[in-house]
């Protein structure tokens, strides 16, 4: 749904382009196309004349001088526009002229698109707790094919709009429930490994995807070709099993056993034939939201948090959706998908050394500095400066890639057991919000145009990075910390015992408080 540069189409000119084909079209453009303020050709609007401009133009040398521009004309709306095409040949939005008054529909259209990611969160994990992690994920990516190819040929934005909600739905939904299936098929010192591998292919996706784009040209083409792509994932149903502990948690050990039997038999090693037997786990009694809000401790830290899921997916697609706007469109986009890897891996390298708040923190005033500099880039010289302003926006992307899996681990250990599925769960839902938002902010900029139109969706982006950088001050390190198991757990983690100094008899002695007495590590 990219919105390729455009303006009115002239409808005495046979065979309308973007590009200028000789003199005489190029006074044609310049008589009927008004300019904004910025020099550029308005977009949606142009002259009408009641004279027949076309039989002067071709018989008069001395035209320009007799009709300037904007004399005995009426500025009117223009139906029909022609596209610049050297990017692509064709997108949906050109296809269906999604321009001017109908351009807020793409931003719509990108909204639903994450709330369907939304929808699928909430659906996929409701069902792969139901029914099984196996039969979610298959069935999730065999909608999920058909949505792919059927947006193909979707009619109108109505029907693509929809399938793009399946699509957002079914694609993350089932990408949520590989992800704990990854967790739970392998042994505790191996699952950092299996979450950041995956996260990696999301990388290798968006270099691919880049890669279709690039030889396609063509939207439709383009959708074929990654529809196609998924095949490869219908073989999954007699390759994958499913997770033993959810196996045992329904009380199906017989099943679980036969697939650990198999995973040995595999690995070398040999474990019991009756491993699982009499094996059951212990279903703890779990929190709500409402827990959340029970102290200023944990309402403070849950905000806090949710700000910073936010800032993290506005920044991360933000930056992403701005690509085609500060420079070469597939450059810049296989740059945000290849950088992604070098952040992911700095996090695995470094998060064990500083500590999760040093490291979160670092990456979100990093890339919010980043993206804010890029203002003093377009403005004092945009164009001699441009590859700096690519530099600073990759390097927010950069930054953003490494915090998603900083707030990932950070949320999951500062919050206590039996809440933290909630304070995941609240994480991810803020962090949809920011993805919802982020296309409107691109867009914001697309309108305005010019310097100041390519500079403020990454102010916003930056700004926004920066602030929720900077709440994280007042959260506790967790690295190498006890997690917390209750509620009160979670109250008092972080907080330190308070020193006091009393005199008696003249002489200075220092007491600590009792263990009820403590206060925040900030606070001090």
């Amino acid at each position: 749904v990219r919105t390729m540069p455009h303006r009115c189409k002239i409808a005495d000119y046979p065979d309308d382009t973007f590009g200028v084909k000789d003199p005489g079209h190029q006074r044609l453009v310049e008589m009927t196309i008004p300019r904004d303020s910025m020099g550029d050709y308005e977009k949606c609007s142009f002259y009408s004349y009641q004279t027949n401009r076309t039989i002067l133009m071709f018989n008069s040398s001395d035209l320009q001088e007799n009709f300037t521009i904007g004399v005995n004309a009426t500025l009117q709306k223009c139906s029909e526009w022609v596209y610049e095409k050297s990017v692509f040949k064709e997108t949906y939005t050109s296809k269906h002229n999604l321009v001017c008054d109908d351009a807020i529909l793409v931003s719509h259209s990108r909204m639903i698109f994450y709330l369907g990611v939304l929808v699928g969160d909430i659906v996929f994990g409701w069902s792969s707790d139901r029914v099984g992690r196996k039969i979610t994920v298959c069935v999730g990516l065999l909608l999920l094919i058909v949505a792919a190819f059927a947006v193909s040929w979707a009619p109108e934005i109505i029907s693509f709009t929809i399938l793009e909600f399946i699509i957002g739905g079914t694609n993350h939904g089932s990408f949520l429930c590989t992800n704990v299936l990854g967790q739970e098929l392998v042994g505790p010192s191996k699952r950092k490994y299996t979450g950041t591998i995956q996260h990696m292919f999301f990388s290798i996706g968006l270099v691919y995807q880049t890669i279709v784009y690039y030889f396609s040209r063509d939207w439709q083409i383009s959708c074929i070709v990654l529809a196609a792509s998924c095949v490869i994932f219908i073989p999954y149903w007699w390759l994958i099993p499913e997770s033993p502990r959810w196996l045992i948690s329904q009380g199906r050990n017989e099943e679980a056993n036969a697939i650990l039997q198999k995973m040995a038999k595999v690995n070398g090693t040999k474990i019991s034939p009756d491993v699982v037997a009499n094996l059951t786990i212990k279903k703890e009694k779990t929190g709500s939201f409402k827990d959340l809000l029970k102290s200023k401790t944990m309402c403070l830290r849950a905000v806090i948090l949710c700000f910073n899921w936010m800032a993290v997916c506005l920044m991360y697609y933000g930056v992403t959706f701005n690509a085609g706007n500060i420079g070469d469109f597939y450059l810049n986009f296989f740059l945000m998908g290849i950088v992604e890897f070098p952040g992911i891996l700095s996090t695995i390298l470094l998060i064990d050394r500083i500590g999760r708040k040093k490291m979160h923190l670092m990456c979100m005033m990093l890339g919010g500095i980043a993206c804010l500099c890029t203002i003093f880039t377009v403005t004092f010289a945009r164009e001699t400066l441009r590859p700096l302003t690519i530099a600073l926006a990759v390097i927010g992307k950069m930054a953003s890639s490494a915090a998603f899996v900083c707030v990932y681990i950070f949320t999951v250990e500062l919050f206590p057991t039996v809440i933290r599925n909630v304070a995941l769960g609240g994480g991810s839902c803020f962090a949809r919000i920011g993805s919802m938002i982020a296309p409107y902010f691109v867009m914001l900029g697309m309108s305005i145009g010019g310097a100041i139109g390519e500079a403020l969706p990454l102010v916003i982006f930056g700004a926004t990075s920066v602030i929720a950088g900077l709440m994280c001050l007042y959260l506790p390190e967790t690295l190498n910390q006890r997690l917390p198991e209750t509620i009160e757990d979670g109250i008092n983690f972080g907080r330190v015992k308070k020193t006091m100094v009393v005199e008696r008899n003249g002489v200075d002695e220092t007491q600590k408080n009792l263990v009820g007495d403590t206060i925040d590590n900030d606070e001090l």
